[in-house]
């Protein structure tokens, strides 16, 4: 669940409308197990003092599609890669953004 602070990013139609664009380009799937991607996960963990820097809060090579499990793992530290990592479609540890 959003932070107080991040509520309104959240509901803006910017982020609603990048957000399924991002969906969209990575195919539903998941960039870390391959499952059904639902949710966008931000590379840089967004903070009071960046949410308003769209180079960072809305910067599609910044953003990455996960399932709930793994958007969860993710933002509590419990993934299995590497900060930076995700497995490809064919298994491999790749970096993010590359």
């Amino acid at each position: 669940m959003a932070k107080e602070w991040a509520k309104s990013f959240y509901k803006s139609r910017a982020w609603r409308q990048l957000r399924a664009e991002i969906l969209r380009r990575d195919m539903f799937t998941c960039e870390e197990c391959g499952a059904r991607a639902t949710e966008v996960h931000h590379e840089i963990e967004l903070t009071p003092g960046n949410i308003d820097d769209p180079a960072i809060a809305l910067n599609p090579k910044l953003l990455h599609s996960l399932c709930h499990d793994c958007h969860t793992a993710i933002t509590q530290g419990n993934s299995d890669c590497a900060e930076g990592y995700f497995f490809n479609a064919d298994g491999q540890l790749t970096p993010r953004g590359g």
